[in-house]
């Protein structure tokens, strides 16, 4: 997810790369967040992530399901898995639970502002499922802590 990379059109693997990471990254953030939300230590804030949670949660399946199965693309999905940088954002949430709200407002806005990079680089006719699938975690964002 490196937002200062030249913006060239997406190639399939590349797609399939970013599609990897998106719904890993989602799946590892709902889980945290779910965690979050039952564990007593942030009452206040435990609705917003159990809400958080659940939304990543669908998120990850929609990501999921862009990803292409072709046997031709296995060595790209297999490269993209268990990202290192997925480690970096997680690392990020690392705090008491006094600081969660103010943890995960940087990680969700970084999330939305990489999916309108992402969004750019998409062609509009060859990539519409990618691109709805995209304003559609968009528009389930709009409400994340800020």
């Amino acid at each position: 997810m490196d937002m200062e990379a030249v913006q060239d059109p997406l190639t399939t693997a590349e797609g399939v790369a970013e599609f990897v990471v998106l719904a890993e990254l989602s799946r590892a953030l709902s889980e945290r967040l779910a965690g979050w939300s039952v564990d007593g230590a942030g009452p206040g804030s435990s609705a917003t992530m159990a809400s958080l949670a659940s939304r990543l949660d669908e998120h990850s399946t929609w990501w999921t399901e862009r990803i292409p199965e072709s046997v031709l693309l296995e060595g790209e999905r297999t490269a993209a898995s268990g990202s290192g940088r997925l480690v970096e954002v997680l690392d990020l949430l690392d705090v008491p639970a006094s600081d969660r709200n103010a943890a995960v407002v940087p990680v969700l806005d970084r999330l939305v502002a990489y999916l309108g990079a992402l969004a750019e680089r998409l062609s509009p006719l060859g990539d519409a499922p990618a691109l709805r699938t995209i304003r559609l975690v968009l528009a389930d964002l709009v409400d994340r802590p800020r």
